[in-house]
């Protein structure tokens, strides 16, 4: 625990060295009231996991500005210094709380999925749309410890993993917290998020998506991407975050290193629609990973959690991967929201965290490349990723792939 009138690791290289002395940190500012008690409850369950676990419930480190992604930068940066396989989980005022499976027999994209459903039990059962720091932490690692179910398993992967007993003590914990110790980003969301029935095949087969994205390939087609807007004007002037371009190495290597695991998992995978899809990412994915472009090296990493997708899900037709539209790169979408192209009015699928934006009239912290000497949002661009959304927009992985190799064949 680092005591509130004691110099916490104010760099992302000290709180590394801090977790290889101590895998779980807890500042006393944000421990709802009871750090003693969450580091303790934290700490024995970290004790469970099956691999090394690092924990980090802090204050953000002044040269992380990474907006509300803050959370998922840091627990990969603290990866990488750490140089151990395991879970790290991050959580600070200012960000959703992030997190990384590295160097595990666990999907990360699975789990990621696992994680957000039990989550949404706990936000639902507690009738909020964000949890405290520390109870949302300890809602991953419950995750962690009922072992998800994986591509043999017999179980509903799209239903929680925890038991009705872990969910009520678990709003319990969260109900027992004082407002003010809730994170500082989530005054901007107090309005719940409306509840959505993720299925995709309710979902994404909708006419009135079908005929916005008509719309809107109509419209660039004669005046070209104007970008993307929200529906709704914002309440007050808020700046938008600052977000640098991705790093095209550490991009590359994540996706390099779920490439190998892919072909990995699919030389045991059983003959079926899932082996078919996930062969056909891999084959899309290996080209796009040569590329010095980020965009591409994006869409590398993009399709390698599309075919872990495939590999288990029973369905993986009407069950595709979609990611987030806003920052493919936040990993799956979960909820939808309403955007405004040119005159059109669509719905988009977007992350947990670009949702809260949303409903907080907060912009999003979207994935920017660089176009003519200055920053700007890829889906501004005229490209396959823009006009795909890096898949989110299209009906299967097959015609992405076709998109994909046919502007590749044009350059």
């Amino acid at each position: 625990m680092i005591s509130a009138d004691v110099p916490y690791p104010d760099t992302v290289e000290a709180l590394a060295e801090a977790l290889r002395e101590d895998q779980v940190i807890v500042h006393e500012t944000l421990g709802g009231g009871d750090t003693a008690g969450a580091l303790d409850r934290i700490t024995r369950l970290v004790e469970q996991v099956p691999f090394r676990t690092y924990v980090a419930i802090i204050e953000s480190p002044p040269e992380v500005d990474a907006g509300i992604d803050s959370g998922r930068y840091l627990a990969t940066a603290l990866s990488r210094r750490v140089g151990e396989p395991g879970l790290y989980v991050v959580a600070t005022r200012e960000a959703v709380t992030g997190f990384r499976v590295v160097g595990t027999e666990w999907d990360e994209t699975y789990f990621a999925l696992q994680a957000d459903i039990d989550r949404r039990a706990v936000t639902d059962g507690a009738g909020v749309s964000i949890l405290a720091p520390t109870v949302e932490v300890e809602t991953i690692l419950r995750t962690a410890l009922a072992e998800p179910a994986g591509p043999d398993d017999e179980r509903p992967w799209q239903e929680p993993t925890l038991d009705d007993e872990t969910v009520e003590e678990l709003v319990a914990r969260e109900h027992a917290l004082p407002d003010y110790e809730s994170p500082a980003w989530s005054e901007e969301y107090a309005r719940p998020a409306p509840p959505v029935d993720w299925h995709p095949t309710q979902r994404w087969m909708v006419g009135s998506l079908v005929a916005g994205l008509l719309l809107a390939v109509l419209l660039q087609s004669m005046r070209g991407w104007p970008g993307w807007r929200r529906l709704l004007a914002p309440v007050r002037e808020v700046p938008a975050p600052v977000v640098l371009p991705p790093d095209l190495a550490e991009v590359r290597e994540e996706a390099d290193a779920g490439l190998t695991d892919l072909a990995e998992a699919l030389v045991g995978a059983p003959a079926g629609p899932g082996q078919v899809q996930a062969a056909l990412a891999r084959e899309t994915a290996e080209p796009l990973l040569r590329s010095e472009d980020v965009r591409d090296v994006v869409g590398a990493l993009v399709l390698v959690h599309a075919g872990r997708h495939a590999l288990l899900s029973a369905d993986p037709y009407a069950d595709s991967y979609r990611p987030c539209f806003v920052n493919p790169l936040h990993g799956a979408a979960e909820q939808v929201a309403q955007w405004r192209f040119g005159d059109a009015e669509i719905e988009v699928p977007v992350c947990a965290a670009c949702h809260r934006a949303f409903v907080g009239e907060q912009p999003p912290t979207a994935l920017m490349v660089g176009h003519g000497g200055r920053l700007r949002p890829y889906y501004e661009e005229d490209s396959v990723w823009a006009r795909t959304g890096y898949g989110s927009l299209t009906t299967d992985l097959a015609d992405l792939a076709r998109q994909v190799a046919g502007e590749r064949r044009l350059r």
